[in-house]
């Protein structure tokens, strides 16, 4: 099942062209959740949405792994991690697994760093968010895209699980991190686990023919303060 090449990793050709920027996304990372934001704002949330755009380099990079699934802890390459029962229960039909990579790239990393250093601080609130609704379509892009390649072998892939979320200890990085190449898709770990540029994800992703990638919900997360639960009916 396994073959040759997806064992190294590799990384995909990406630009901010082949990325979809919700709005709807955007505003309720503000806060907004399903309001509109007044014309002023609005014009600002423009302003800063193209100048991050015109900077932007997004970088996107996979390695795929043999592994397994055994209660709630998996096996990667070798390597042990316990990701906790939820997202073991999302995975564990795998019969191989992708790491999944994310950043927005050192130059988006270094203006925001700019913006928050700024004077105004709603300019770097608003670019803040921006950060992360980037950083999250840069993974849609690639769940999309390692999708449209799996399937070419009558594969199916879930959704992303990553270190941090839904119980998994966010320690268990490095483990993962040891598994790439170093400075993979220019993003390195420091002591604590986060990831430099800040803005990046790192993610596994099952792949199989009885696998499934489901749409977006809260109520696999019991992550009570996320704001997408808070404007997520479904939660």
């Amino acid at each position: 099942m396994m073959r040759d090449e997806w064992m190294a990793a590799w990384e995909e050709r990406l630009s901010v062209q082949d990325l979809t920027l919700s709005p709807e996304e955007l505003r309720a990372t503000l806060g907004y959740g399903s309001a509109m934001p007044g014309a002023e704002v609005q014009a600002l949330v423009d302003r800063v949405t193209a100048q991050a755009l015109g900077i932007c380099r997004p970088r996107l990079g996979f390695r795929i792994v043999e592994g397994r699934v055994e209660g709630h802890r998996m096996t990667l390459g070798g390597l042990t991690f316990d990701p906790g029962s939820i997202i073991a229960a999302q995975l564990r039909k795998g019969r191989c697994f992708a790491i999944l990579i994310a950043s927005v790239g050192a130059e988006l990393d270094a203006w925001l760093h700019e913006m928050r250093e700024g004077e105004d601080v709603v300019v770097a609130y608003v670019a803040d968010a921006l950060g992360s609704v980037l950083a999250e379509s840069i993974v849609a892009c690639g769940l999309d895209r390692l999708e449209a390649r799996m399937s070419a072998d009558g594969l199916r892939i879930t959704n992303s699980y990553s270190p941090g979320y839904c119980g998994w200890d966010v320690a268990e990085q490095h483990v993962l991190f040891s598994l790439l190449p170093e400075g993979f898709c220019g993003v390195r770990l420091c002591e604590s686990g986060l990831m430099l540029p800040i803005k990046s994800v790192s993610a596994v992703v099952g792949i199989g023919p009885e696998v499934e990638r489901k749409e977006y919900g809260c109520a696999l997360c019991r992550k009570a303060d996320c704001f997408r639960r808070k404007y997520d009916s479904r939660a």
